[in-house]
């Protein structure tokens, strides 16, 4: 171990480290340094609320205090979002969160079990699908879903942080222009003559583009077929389909195009606009729920690759969010940058193999511990519970769902962070911060 540090670095090192600081009625006050949280702690005027992010709060609170303005910056996306808090030119959090993409695949595999009980004994129920109304500003499950995650994690730097504005960055995307390939600004009737205009269907419409031959073997055929199969994601769209005989159709089964030997077949596929159409749809409620938070400032894609390139950093949805919050201001960001994952919350799924649908019978906290909960294993690694076992056994893994230990008893496990619909681990890394700022020198905010 180097014990000769310069000044420097063990400056670097000391401001590093941030700590949130509640008020003794639990409203957040501006961050302090470690060493300031120490010196609170053992004089008994501050206790420890929280570990990740190790949070204190005051015995003795402050009256009417005084708090710096700190802006949030919401870098949006449908598979990933970036989150930052600056202020006076320091990033005081950084974070970037996985967001789940397997809604829709486990709705349709509810589905299938629902009609398969349905389907038993219920000769003169009453019909279920044609009596159901959706409610104004109805949005799908899987876009509700990351809209709710995203304001989970507005919502835990607000609790940490005294936030007095949030600044959101949106995205416009023509979709028309996209499937065009081109940059130009499309005419009105542009937009409503589509692939299938003057088409009886779609069907028709794959048949006569490829004048009934197949794809695959050049003969004569009528069948519709999947590049990319339905069961691995694939849509039922124009870019998805091609023309096939009944033989090539069933001796490729299960597989896409590229698997059954014909990777030309493949290239026909576009890139899917399901990202796109998902960042569109979400935008709107985002911002009407991010307004019942604090002031919302929102902002584009093109300005922040302006300000993120004039600043010399780079590109990643938690640097795009220091940037958005920042407006282009220089900023120093820390060594330590939260990565997060978005779980389920449900209690299904128990069993390994045969039965994997039934709901779990056991208890949902064992010994103190329930699923997705972040521990310390005695070898002194990090995961988080997997699996548990009502014999006191469970399954550890690291936040990709890579197994860590597959049974480990619990008095080995040390508890870090109870699961809340979001798993974090701490991500180090050098400072990444613009050249006009020293590195290490700024100061880390007072009480």
């Amino acid at each position: 171990m180097n014990r000769n540090r310069s000044p420097t670095e063990a400056k670097r090192k000391e401001v590093s480290r941030i700590v949130y600081v509640l008020n003794n009625d639990g409203h957040p006050l501006m961050s302090c340094s470690a060493a300031r949280a120490r010196h609170l702690l053992k004089a008994n005027e501050a206790i420890v609320v929280g570990q990740e992010p190790f949070t204190i709060r005051l015995i003795v609170g402050i009256k009417n205090p005084v708090v710096q303005k700190v802006v949030l910056g919401l870098d949006m996306g449908a598979k990933n979002i970036g989150v930052s808090a600056v202020s006076q030119n320091r990033v005081l959090y950084q974070a970037k969160i996985e967001l789940r993409d397997n809604i829709r695949k486990k709705m349709d595999r509810r589905k299938m079990f629902r009609k398969n009980k349905r389907s038993r004994k219920c000769r003169y129920r009453a019909l279920r699908f044609n009596n159901r109304s959706r409610k104004d500003n109805w949005l799908s499950p899987s876009v509700k879903s990351k809209v709710d995650s995203m304001i989970k994690v507005v919502n835990l730097i607000t609790d940490i942080l005294p936030v007095s504005g949030i600044n959101v960055e949106l995205v416009n995307f023509d979709t028309q222009a996209i499937k065009q390939n081109t940059e130009k600004l499309l005419a009105g009737w542009m937009y409503q003559r589509g692939p299938l205009y003057e088409e009886e269907n779609i069907k028709s419409y794959i048949r006569s583009l490829y004048h009934y031959i197949c794809v695959y073997c050049k003969k004569p055929g009528d069948e519709t077929d999947h590049i990319v199969p339905y069961s691995k994601g694939g849509t039922t769209t124009v870019d998805n389909l091609v023309c096939a005989c009944h033989k090539c159709n069933q001796d490729k089964g299960n597989r896409t195009a590229e698997e059954f030997g014909y990777p030309r077949v493949q290239q026909r596929v576009k890139k899917s606009l399901k990202a796109a159409a998902h960042t569109q749809m979400a935008k709107t409620e985002l911002v009407k729920q991010l307004r019942d938070i604090a002031p919302v400032k929102i902002t584009y894609g093109h300005i922040t690759k302006v300000n993120r390139k004039a600043l010399g950093l780079p590109k990643s949805h938690s640097i795009d969010a220091v940037v958005i919050a920042s407006e282009g201001t220089p900023v120093q960001i820390p060594q330590v940058e939260w990565r997060g994952r978005s779980i389920p919350r449900g209690n299904y799924r128990l069993y390994k193999g045969a039965h994997s649908h039934i709901k779990n019978q056991s208890a949902r906290i064992l010994f103190g511990f329930k699923q997705w909960d972040k521990v310390r294993l005695s070898d002194n690694q990090v995961g988080f519970i997997k699996g548990k076992r009502s014999t006191g056994y469970f399954c550890v893994s690291d936040i990709e769902g890579n197994v860590l230990n597959p049974s480990i008893n619990y008095r080995c496990l040390q508890l870090l962070r109870k699961s809340s619909g979001i798993i974090w681990i701490e991500n180090k890394r050098d400072n990444v911060s613009s050249p006009q700022i020293n590195l290490g020198v700024s100061d880390a905010g007072d009480c």
